[in-house]
């Protein structure tokens, strides 16, 4: 999988609409079902893995980089969101997990906030603009030090967190190197505006250099 990016257009396309259509075929079966919403969070990882690339490919989750996308950019708000499984089959290989993951996905999750910072400075977005994300994306000291102010997330997200439970733990505890549970029960919304993350970028690359050294 990890050349997939690189495969022809068209190619990626046929890849993509197979899985789309193989995960769908799997699972619409079981969801119909009267318990269906009890197997939710088992199929969730198997969807998630089916349409990642079909999602990729028609512009809906839009990289900001290989470790992390965003679905809302606009000059209002532009949203942080976590990679899936697809995406770590991708980039890393299992001698990357533990400490090693930890550092490549926070420097990559600051790599997006500097580019967002780059594109306010280019004048291509709104310094007005509310970059919101959850705070699996990164500690709560770390994200009060970033500038970020911290709050309760919505109903909706607490309830995706759950949904998504099977796929957040097993992915957290690629990146903690042993099995570890986030508390996707305590999710938390992280939120800053643009101007104001644009003013921490000294700290942001010197944070960078550090993990990257």
């Amino acid at each position: 999988m990890k050349g997939f990016y690189n495969l022809p257009k068209l190619v990626q396309w046929i890849i993509a609409l197979i899985m789309m259509v193989a995960g769908i075929v799997m699972c619409l079966p079981l969801v119909l079902k009267p318990y269906g919403l009890i197997v939710v969070p088992l199929l969730a990882p198997i969807l998630n893995l089916a349409s990642v690339p079909f999602f990729r490919l028609i512009g809906y989750y839009k990289y900001l980089n290989p470790y992390v996308l965003s679905i809302v950019q606009n000059d209002k708000e532009y949203d942080l969101h976590n990679i899936f499984t697809f995406d770590y089959l991708i980039n890393f290989t299992w001698q990357d997990r533990g400490a090693h993951a930890q550092k490549v996905l926070l420097a990559h999750y600051i790599k997006a906030l500097l580019t967002i910072i780059e594109r306010i400075e280019s004048k291509k977005l709104s310094p007005a603009v509310k970059i919101v994300g959850c705070s699996y994306f990164f500690n709560t000291r770390t994200a009060e030090k970033f500038g970020f102010t911290l709050s309760d997330a919505s109903i909706f997200w607490k309830i995706n967190s759950i949904l998504q439970f099977i796929e957040l733990s097993y992915l957290y505890s690629f990146a903690k190197g042993k099995w570890a549970m986030p508390k996707f029960w305590q999710v938390k919304r992280a939120e800053i505006i643009g101007s104001d993350l644009a003013a921490k970028k000294e700290t942001l690359e010197k944070w960078v250099q550090r993990l990257e050294a």
